[in-house]
């Protein structure tokens, strides 16, 4: 592997680098950040080269003010408090330091009494953190979500025209639900693939990776982003489009949720997002379903690493098997040797406790806050030589 530098390599090699967050309430990071905190991380990436910066602003709860009924709107939120000026602001300044701004959203979540359907599940609390309401998640085939997904879409399109991105997020959108069994036999037998039941025959167990449904899921999620696209663009949205591509991991497997070759066949210019938090775990087999794989199906790949973030999969334990410090520094190796198209550090900071990041697990790290925390990841990634 040839050795360079880092920081050359992310503003030489890399198309777009630098952090991913969300405003959303119960999520850390950004949620409570006020002007001078953004200003501040602006020109913290501004020296370090970085030039794009994705900001989610609807996952569980919803982190700006919509004009939608069905979305949640916490009063104390300062983007929503601010009626959305903030962000605005955030934005322009943003561009003024040649840094390009996503706007990404989490589209099968929503406060249930707003969405007016039993979900499949409830989501009360994440990383060991409660959310302050309780939210549902949505199977892509619930009646309505298509529709209300679309109209969120065009929403952000709408408020924030100096947006230069849309990310979607479709995650636990795919699950096996009872009211998907007819929709998927129709669909099954115009392609020629194997009956729900027959997935189901105690002769044919099911494994760990089911291609028949995961090929099914992706034309649910295709023609999804296609509706999407064609109402963004109608709305004169010029700018790019992205969709994250969930893996799965067992003790012994590794699955990849989307058909990543029909994806791109049906959406070319569409992005594929992959995430890995958990450095320590089937390392070099989920580089090769975050980046090498979608590379070779001819995707441009944006990795999502974990940056300055204290959340722990399976119910928030902590501490995590390796520090903060190790895991960028596997990050860092395993970007120069995968090459992805584009970076985004999840975490940049935060003020406080939430799902994704605790200032107080930060702190029980060694760090005095989230601004620290920050530089010291964007130190290693300057200093380090992989």
């Amino acid at each position: 592997m040839e050795h360079t530098d880092s920081k050359s390599q992310t503003r030489e090699s890399l198309l777009e680098y630098g952090f991913w967050d969300y405003t959303t309430p119960g999520a850390g990071g950004m949620e409570i950040f006020k002007r001078d905190d953004y200003m501040l991380l602006l020109d913290d990436m501004a020296r370090a080269g970085m030039n794009s910066l994705l900001v989610v602003v609807k996952w569980m709860t919803t982190g700006y003010r919509s004009r939608l009924p069905f979305l949640d709107q916490l009063p104390d939120n300062p983007i929503i408090a601010s009626d959305n000026a903030l962000l605005r602001q955030v934005i322009e300044e943003a561009g003024k330091r040649k840094i390009k701004v996503w706007l990404g959203a989490v589209v099968t979540y929503f406060e249930v009494e707003k969405f007016g359907m039993p979900p499949n599940r409830f989501v009360e609390e994440v990383s060991g953190h409660r959310l302050p309401l309780r939210s549902g998640i949505y199977d892509l085939d619930t009646p309505g979500l298509a529709e209300r997904v679309v109209r969120l879409c065009e929403d952000l399109v709408e408020l924030f025209p100096g947006m230069s991105g849309l990310m979607v997020e479709l995650e636990h959108g795919d699950k096996e639900q009872s009211h998907r069994i007819s929709l998927y036999n129709a669909w099954a037998k115009e392609h020629g693939r194997p009956s729900f039941e027959e997935l189901r025959h105690p002769l044919n167990p099911r494994n760990f990776d089911v291609p028949a449904w995961r090929d099914y899921a992706t034309h649910r999620r295709l023609d999804l982003l296609a509706a999407v696209e064609g109402a963004v663009r109608a709305r004169d949205f010029s700018g790019d489009l992205a969709m994250i591509c969930e893996h799965g991991k067992a003790p012994y497997a590794i699955a990849q949720a989307v058909n990543l070759e029909e994806y791109h066949r049906r959406l070319p210019e569409w992005r594929a997002v992959t995430y890995e938090y958990d450095k320590w775990d089937h390392r070099y087999a989920v580089m090769d379903f975050c980046i090498a794989r979608p590379k070779e199906q001819g995707l441009q790949v944006y990795y999502l690493p974990r940056g300055v973030m204290t959340y722990a999969r399976g119910g928030g334990h902590w501490p995590l098997p390796i520090s903060l410090e190790e895991s960028w520094r596997r990050d860092i190796e395993d970007i120069q040797m995968f090459r992805p198209h584009g970076v985004w550090w999840f975490g940049c900071g935060t003020l406080n406790e939430g799902g994704h990041v605790s200032l107080k697990k930060l702190q029980q790290s060694g760090y005095r806050d989230g601004v620290e925390a920050r530089r010291a990841l964007l130190k290693a990634t300057a200093t380090s030589t992989g």
